[in-house]
């Protein structure tokens, strides 16, 4: 196997602590998609606060996570049963760009074409399919375009498995230009870590969530807050509102819906009436079909 803007940093499981030495100071292709903000799971605050370290990096996979990880072999056989002119190879290890030393590359496989010309293959899985009704997601388009550009390869497939039986298959094609806003704001990213400057705040649980970890204990003293405490205080009184309005609407809903499962807005499938066992329905947005 010839790579030549990287070299082979070793095979390591995740759960290997040589695997975590290996990361520190080093920006993956999932911390790309984070510090960009398409991360709906964890904020640029948060991965500033792990890079820095200043809150552990390392966190119990979720069943999500896990199921992923274990799942990854088997949708691999399948794109590899779906192709028999490529030649897949597994467990390729991490690789360092040869130009940047804190950029790596950890793919779940490589497709060697007929001609010699290697791919990333990057293996997904999903619950709902409507992150990907229009194409790979945003997220993981960062994370594959880094791997292309650590590796100089020029096509990635990617291949994901929506609710455990609805397989799909999509083709990136490396976008230079991506690339290269994607490496400035990564270098950015690190001039913050290096400056201990967090980004600016934002309304995610994974900021809050962060920030709670950093300051975890309680000391008898008192701080003035002046205008962050005014404001907070204004939009606490805002939420609440709010919120008794939307109470008010959802029972409107309801009763609109009468028995019926879905509601319908301009068409599309927006709520619906569900139950726990014989418990009274209770009203949801939809999340998958």
């Amino acid at each position: 196997m010839q790579i030549q803007t990287a070299k082979h940093l070793g095979t390591f499981d995740s759960s290997q602590p040589e695997w975590h030495e290996l990361r520190k100071g080093k920006v993956g292709g999932s911390l790309v998609g984070t510090i960009a903000g398409l991360n709906k799971w964890e904020s640029p605050y948060t991965a500033w606060a792990k890079f820095s370290g200043h809150i552990p990096d390392h966190v119990p996979d979720s069943p999500p996570m896990e199921w992923g990880r274990r799942l990854e072999g088997v949708v691999l056989d399948k794109f590899a049963d779906e192709h028999p002119e490529l030649t897949i190879q597994r467990d390729v290890g991490t690789w360092q760009s040869l130009e940047h030393s804190f950029q790596i590359a950890n793919v779940d496989g490589l497709a060697q074409e007929t001609d010699g010309t290697l791919s990333v293959v990057e293996i997904k899985t999903a619950k709902y399919p409507d992150d990907w009704a229009d194409g790979v997601p945003d997220y993981y388009l960062t994370q594959v375009q880094w791997y292309m550009s650590t590796l100089g390869l020029k096509k990635a497939y990617v291949a994901v498995l929506i609710g455990g039986s609805d397989y799909r298959e999509f083709e990136v094609k490396a976008d230079v230009f991506q690339q290269s806003a994607d490496m400035m704001m990564v270098e950015q990213f690190l001039e913050c870590v290096d400056e201990n400057t967090a980004p600016d705040w934002d309304g995610s649980t994974s900021t809050y969530e962060s920030v709670r970890r950093m300051n975890p204990n309680i000391q008898d003293s008192q701080v003035e807050l002046g205008d962050v405490g005014v404001d907070l205080a204004a939009a606490l009184e805002a939420e609440s509102k709010a919120k008794a309005v939307a109470l008010a609407l959802k029972s409107e809903v309801i009763d609109t819906m009468g028995n019926a499962k879905r509601g319908m807005v301009n068409g599309q499938h927006m709520f619906s009436r569900q139950s726990r066992g014989s418990g009274t329905p209770f009203l949801v947005t939809k999340k998958g079909n």
